[in-house]
Protein backbone atom coordinates (compact mmCIF):
# COMPACT_ATOMS: atom_id res chain seq x y z
CA UNK A 1 0.00 0.00 0.00
CA UNK A 2 2.83 2.19 1.00
CA UNK A 3 6.11 3.49 -0.76
CA UNK A 4 7.88 5.28 1.67
CA UNK A 5 10.46 7.31 -0.33
CA UNK A 6 13.89 8.41 1.71
CA UNK A 7 16.45 10.94 0.13
CA UNK A 8 20.13 10.26 1.43
CA UNK A 9 23.56 11.95 1.06
CA UNK A 10 25.91 11.10 3.97
CA UNK A 11 23.18 10.18 6.44
CA UNK A 12 24.97 7.55 8.25
CA UNK A 13 24.96 9.79 11.33
CA UNK A 14 20.93 9.42 11.67
CA UNK A 15 19.47 7.00 9.19
CA UNK A 16 19.70 4.22 11.39
CA UNK A 17 16.76 5.79 13.64
CA UNK A 18 14.78 6.77 10.87
CA UNK A 19 14.75 3.13 8.97
CA UNK A 20 14.40 1.77 12.61
CA UNK A 21 11.30 3.88 13.15
CA UNK A 22 9.68 1.96 10.12
CA UNK A 23 11.05 -1.29 10.87
CA UNK A 24 9.05 -1.14 13.89
CA UNK A 25 5.66 -0.68 12.55
CA UNK A 26 2.94 -2.59 13.22
CA UNK A 27 1.63 -2.40 9.65
CA UNK A 28 3.55 -4.19 7.18
CA UNK A 29 2.58 -3.64 3.85
CA UNK A 30 4.96 -1.01 2.50
CA UNK A 31 8.05 -0.63 0.74
CA UNK A 32 11.42 1.60 1.47
CA UNK A 33 13.10 3.05 -1.57
CA UNK A 34 16.09 4.90 -0.27
CA UNK A 35 17.28 7.33 -2.84
CA UNK A 36 20.91 8.12 -1.98
CA UNK A 37 22.91 10.84 -3.69
CA UNK A 38 26.31 8.72 -3.97
CA UNK A 39 27.21 9.20 -0.57
CA UNK A 40 31.13 9.66 0.76
CA UNK A 41 30.49 7.95 4.59
CA UNK A 42 28.62 4.38 4.85
CA UNK A 43 24.86 5.66 4.16
CA UNK A 44 24.45 2.69 1.98
CA UNK A 45 25.95 0.02 4.24
CA UNK A 46 23.50 0.73 6.93
CA UNK A 47 20.96 0.76 4.84
CA UNK A 48 21.79 -2.76 4.01
CA UNK A 49 21.34 -3.89 7.25
CA UNK A 50 17.77 -3.40 7.20
CA UNK A 51 17.21 -6.11 4.50
CA UNK A 52 16.49 -8.57 7.02
CA UNK A 53 13.81 -5.84 8.72
CA UNK A 54 12.05 -4.60 6.24
CA UNK A 55 10.59 -6.86 3.36
CA UNK A 56 10.68 -4.64 0.16
CA UNK A 57 14.27 -2.21 0.68
CA UNK A 58 15.29 -0.93 -2.45
CA UNK A 59 18.71 0.96 -2.72
CA UNK A 60 19.67 3.19 -5.40
CA UNK A 61 22.74 5.15 -5.06
CA UNK A 62 23.92 7.42 -7.65
CA UNK A 63 24.85 10.83 -8.45
CA UNK A 64 20.98 13.65 -8.22
CA UNK A 65 20.60 17.22 -8.76
CA UNK A 66 19.47 17.73 -4.86
CA UNK A 67 16.26 16.30 -2.45
CA UNK A 68 14.05 16.90 -5.36
CA UNK A 69 15.88 14.87 -7.76
CA UNK A 70 16.24 12.11 -5.68
CA UNK A 71 12.08 12.00 -4.55
CA UNK A 72 11.30 12.20 -7.92
CA UNK A 73 13.60 9.26 -9.17
CA UNK A 74 11.39 7.48 -5.61
CA UNK A 75 8.43 8.14 -7.67
CA UNK A 76 9.44 6.54 -10.80
CA UNK A 77 10.59 3.59 -8.45
CA UNK A 78 7.72 3.68 -6.16
CA UNK A 79 4.32 0.50 -6.24
CA UNK A 80 2.75 1.48 -3.86
CA UNK A 81 -0.52 3.44 -4.08
CA UNK A 82 0.21 5.92 -1.80
CA UNK A 83 3.61 7.67 -1.01
CA UNK A 84 5.63 9.07 1.94
CA UNK A 85 8.42 10.82 1.92
CA UNK A 86 10.53 10.77 4.69
CA UNK A 87 13.98 12.40 5.60
CA UNK A 88 17.04 10.31 6.57
CA UNK A 89 16.81 12.65 10.12
CA UNK A 90 13.21 11.99 10.57
CA UNK A 91 11.69 9.31 12.22
CA UNK A 92 8.03 8.17 12.45
CA UNK A 93 6.25 9.02 16.03
CA UNK A 94 5.18 5.36 17.06
CA UNK A 95 4.76 2.13 15.81
CA UNK A 96 1.15 2.30 14.89
CA UNK A 97 2.00 5.30 12.54
CA UNK A 98 1.32 3.57 9.07
CA UNK A 99 -1.73 1.58 10.86
CA UNK A 100 -3.59 4.46 11.84
CA UNK A 101 -3.30 6.23 8.58
CA UNK A 102 -4.05 2.97 6.41
CA UNK A 103 -7.35 2.86 8.86
CA UNK A 104 -8.50 6.52 7.96
CA UNK A 105 -7.48 5.26 3.87
CA UNK A 106 -9.77 2.30 3.97
CA UNK A 107 -12.59 4.89 5.20
CA UNK A 108 -12.35 5.39 1.53
CA UNK A 109 -11.73 7.96 -2.05
CA UNK A 110 -8.75 10.52 -0.59
CA UNK A 111 -6.90 11.72 -2.57
CA UNK A 112 -4.26 13.27 0.27
CA UNK A 113 -3.95 12.32 3.89
CA UNK A 114 -2.40 14.64 6.58
CA UNK A 115 -1.78 15.00 10.08
CA UNK A 116 1.36 16.38 12.24
CA UNK A 117 4.68 16.85 12.46
CA UNK A 118 6.90 17.61 15.67
CA UNK A 119 10.50 19.51 15.77
CA UNK A 120 12.71 17.03 17.42
CA UNK A 121 14.95 20.17 18.94
CA UNK A 122 12.42 22.58 19.29
CA UNK A 123 9.73 20.10 20.40
CA UNK A 124 7.30 22.27 18.42
CA UNK A 125 3.85 20.73 17.19
CA UNK A 126 3.43 21.62 13.46
CA UNK A 127 -0.38 20.97 13.29
CA UNK A 128 -2.40 21.48 9.97
CA UNK A 129 -5.90 21.31 11.23
CA UNK A 130 -7.01 23.90 8.31
CA UNK A 131 -6.67 24.37 4.63
CA UNK A 132 -6.33 28.05 5.09
CA UNK A 133 -3.02 27.40 7.32
CA UNK A 134 -1.81 25.02 4.84
CA UNK A 135 -2.53 27.67 1.91
CA UNK A 136 -0.74 30.41 3.64
CA UNK A 137 2.01 29.16 6.33
CA UNK A 138 3.61 25.84 4.71
CA UNK A 139 3.15 21.92 5.19
CA UNK A 140 5.87 19.86 6.33
CA UNK A 141 5.91 16.87 3.61
CA UNK A 142 6.34 14.51 6.57
CA UNK A 143 3.03 15.21 7.66
CA UNK A 144 1.79 14.32 3.95
CA UNK A 145 0.93 10.84 2.53
CA UNK A 146 -0.23 10.97 -1.26
CA UNK A 147 -2.12 9.02 -3.51
CA UNK A 148 0.53 8.59 -6.30
CA UNK A 149 -1.72 8.95 -9.05
CA UNK A 150 -1.56 12.78 -8.09
CA UNK A 151 2.19 12.66 -9.50
CA UNK A 152 0.58 11.31 -12.69
CA UNK A 153 -2.48 14.23 -12.68
CA UNK A 154 -0.34 16.81 -11.67
CA UNK A 155 3.52 16.17 -12.51
CA UNK A 156 6.36 15.81 -10.33
CA UNK A 157 8.67 17.82 -7.79
CA UNK A 158 9.45 21.23 -10.03
CA UNK A 159 13.45 21.38 -9.70
CA UNK A 160 14.15 24.64 -10.28
CA UNK A 161 12.99 25.38 -6.87
CA UNK A 162 15.47 23.81 -4.66
CA UNK A 163 13.68 24.23 -1.14
CA UNK A 164 10.34 24.22 -1.47
CA UNK A 165 9.10 21.92 -4.45
CA UNK A 166 7.14 20.20 -1.85
CA UNK A 167 4.95 23.01 -0.82
CA UNK A 168 4.76 24.10 -4.09
CA UNK A 169 3.49 20.34 -4.64
CA UNK A 170 1.01 20.07 -2.06
CA UNK A 171 -0.05 23.41 -3.07
CA UNK A 172 -1.31 22.24 -6.46
CA UNK A 173 -3.21 19.24 -4.57
CA UNK A 174 -5.00 21.46 -2.09
CA UNK A 175 -6.08 24.44 -4.51
CA UNK A 176 -7.70 21.80 -6.77
CA UNK A 177 -11.30 21.08 -5.12
CA UNK A 178 -11.47 17.61 -7.78
CA UNK A 179 -8.74 16.44 -5.39
CA UNK A 180 -10.11 15.15 -1.87
CA UNK A 181 -7.87 16.16 1.28
CA UNK A 182 -8.65 14.52 4.95
CA UNK A 183 -6.92 16.09 7.95
CA UNK A 184 -6.11 13.30 10.79
CA UNK A 185 -5.31 14.51 13.97
CA UNK A 186 -2.73 12.26 14.42
CA UNK A 187 1.20 12.57 14.95
CA UNK A 188 3.03 11.03 12.26
CA UNK A 189 6.69 12.03 12.47
CA UNK A 190 9.74 13.71 14.36
CA UNK A 191 10.96 16.29 12.18
CA UNK A 192 14.54 17.14 11.98
CA UNK A 193 15.09 20.64 12.35
CA UNK A 194 18.33 20.40 11.24
CA UNK A 195 18.09 19.48 7.63
CA UNK A 196 18.45 21.61 4.29
CA UNK A 197 15.11 22.86 4.55
CA UNK A 198 15.39 23.92 7.95
CA UNK A 199 18.45 25.80 7.26
CA UNK A 200 17.68 27.26 3.84
CA UNK A 201 14.94 29.70 2.66
CA UNK A 202 13.62 29.09 -0.98
CA UNK A 203 13.30 32.84 -1.88
CA UNK A 204 12.47 31.96 -5.38
CA UNK A 205 9.33 29.85 -4.74
CA UNK A 206 8.00 32.43 -2.14
CA UNK A 207 8.45 35.39 -4.58
CA UNK A 208 5.97 33.26 -6.47
CA UNK A 209 3.61 32.14 -3.87
CA UNK A 210 0.76 34.68 -3.86
CA UNK A 211 1.07 34.70 -7.36
CA UNK A 212 0.19 31.33 -7.25
CA UNK A 213 -2.41 31.87 -5.09
CA UNK A 214 -4.20 35.08 -7.14
CA UNK A 215 -3.76 32.73 -9.78
CA UNK A 216 -5.66 30.17 -8.48
CA UNK A 217 -8.40 32.29 -7.08
CA UNK A 218 -7.51 31.33 -3.47
CA UNK A 219 -9.65 34.33 -0.94
CA UNK A 220 -7.42 35.38 1.49
CA UNK A 221 -8.86 38.42 4.41
CA UNK A 222 -6.93 41.89 4.03
CA UNK A 223 -4.30 41.02 7.21
CA UNK A 224 -3.19 37.37 5.67
CA UNK A 225 -3.55 39.12 2.09
CA UNK A 226 -1.46 41.73 2.67
CA UNK A 227 1.41 39.58 4.56
CA UNK A 228 1.97 37.44 1.72
CA UNK A 229 2.16 39.43 -1.01
CA UNK A 230 5.01 41.92 0.82
CA UNK A 231 6.70 38.41 1.65
CA UNK A 232 6.68 37.74 -1.73
CA UNK A 233 7.72 41.30 -2.76
CA UNK A 234 10.65 40.84 0.21
CA UNK A 235 11.83 37.67 -1.89
CA UNK A 236 11.80 39.35 -5.40
CA UNK A 237 13.85 41.79 -3.68
CA UNK A 238 16.03 39.15 -1.82
CA UNK A 239 16.47 37.50 -5.69
CA UNK A 240 17.92 40.64 -7.26
CA UNK A 241 19.87 41.28 -4.27
CA UNK A 242 21.47 37.90 -5.24
CA UNK A 243 21.96 38.23 -8.85
CA UNK A 244 19.67 35.00 -8.91
CA UNK A 245 16.33 34.20 -10.96
CA UNK A 246 16.45 38.18 -11.97
CA UNK A 247 13.82 37.22 -14.89
CA UNK A 248 11.59 35.14 -13.04
CA UNK A 249 11.65 37.68 -9.97
CA UNK A 250 11.00 40.68 -11.86
CA UNK A 251 7.83 38.82 -13.95
CA UNK A 252 6.41 38.34 -10.21
CA UNK A 253 7.33 41.83 -9.26
CA UNK A 254 5.45 43.37 -12.08
CA UNK A 255 2.34 41.13 -11.45
CA UNK A 256 2.42 42.16 -8.04
CA UNK A 257 2.53 45.97 -9.18
CA UNK A 258 -0.45 45.46 -12.14
CA UNK A 259 -2.53 43.22 -10.13
CA UNK A 260 -2.40 43.83 -6.06
CA UNK A 261 -4.92 46.57 -4.99
CA UNK A 262 -3.83 45.86 -1.76
CA UNK A 263 -0.48 48.07 -2.38
CA UNK A 264 -0.53 51.50 -2.58
CA UNK A 265 0.51 53.65 -5.75
CA UNK A 266 3.56 54.94 -3.33
CA UNK A 267 4.33 51.71 -2.32
CA UNK A 268 4.16 50.10 -5.80
CA UNK A 269 6.76 52.68 -6.53
CA UNK A 270 8.55 52.18 -4.36
CA UNK A 271 8.98 48.62 -5.13
CA UNK A 272 9.53 48.88 -8.93
CA UNK A 273 12.58 51.50 -7.92
CA UNK A 274 14.19 49.08 -5.48
CA UNK A 275 14.09 46.22 -7.88
CA UNK A 276 16.13 48.49 -10.70
CA UNK A 277 18.71 49.42 -7.82
CA UNK A 278 19.28 45.62 -6.62
CA UNK A 279 18.95 44.08 -10.35
CA UNK A 280 21.50 46.66 -11.60
CA UNK A 281 23.82 47.29 -8.61
CA UNK A 282 27.50 45.73 -8.67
Amino acid sequence: MFSIIIPTFNSAETLDICLESIANQTFCDFEVLIIDGLSKDNTTEIAEKYRSKLRTLTIMSEPDQGIYDAMNKGIDLAKGVWLYFLGCDDNLTDNKVLENVSEEILKGGYDLIYGKVIGKSSLIVYDYDSVYKVLTTGIHHQSVFYKKSLFNKLGKYDLKFAVAADYHFTLKVFTENTFIKKYISLDIANYGEEGFSSKEYDYKFFSYHYKFLKNRKIKLDNFVSSKLINNSIYCCLQQARKKKDILFSWSNLIFYIYNCNEISIIQKIKHFYNMIIWTTKL
